[in-house]
């Protein structure tokens, strides 16, 4: 009798278990719908001035202070570091994450907030690191890992 209570109770417990670990608080989205990069380039009036792949870098992004730098745009990096033209920003807008804002600022052109377009304003000199991320429904599909930021 003890050992039929014991699995009734067991198996109520597992079914508890199962019910509140499967609780999602989102909807799923189908995979095709996150955009695959695994890396950055960063343009100039269409020449390369750095990248970041796998969030390793070995370049560096300048500003001046007071001064509106140059546009930039960037394009993303496949697996095979083949380069991708940047998603649809209505649907995946960049965000960023600057770690010391006092350095440096980003600005991107009127109307085009969320693009893959920007242009960076030294505040002071100094430097600081930037992160980039395209978003998703609220996450980001993709971090860029930390890129230095040197202000002059």
């Amino acid at each position: 009798m003890l050992r039929s209570y014991l699995k009734i109770v067991f198996t109520i417990f597992i079914f508890i278990i199962a019910l509140t670990s499967c609780k999602d608080s989102h909807v799923h989205e189908p995979h095709d719908d996150h955009y695959e990069a695994e890396g950055m380039a960063f343009f100039q009036s269409g020449n390369k001035i750095a990248e970041i792949f796998r969030g390793v870098t070995a370049d560096t992004l300048f500003a001046s202070v007071n001064v509106d730098g140059a546009l930039t745009e960037i394009k993303f990096y496949d697996k095979a570091k083949k380069l991708l033209d940047p998603p649809d920003f209505k649907k995946n807008p960049m965000s960023w994450k600057i770690t010391d804002t006092s350095i440096v600022s980003l600005k991107q052109p009127v109307g085009k907030e969320g693009s893959y377009e920007f242009n960076l304003r030294g505040k002071r000199v100094g430097s600081t690191d930037i992160e980039f991320f395209i978003m998703h429904s609220g996450h980001a599909d993709f971090r860029s890992g930390k890129i230095p930021v040197i202000v002059r």
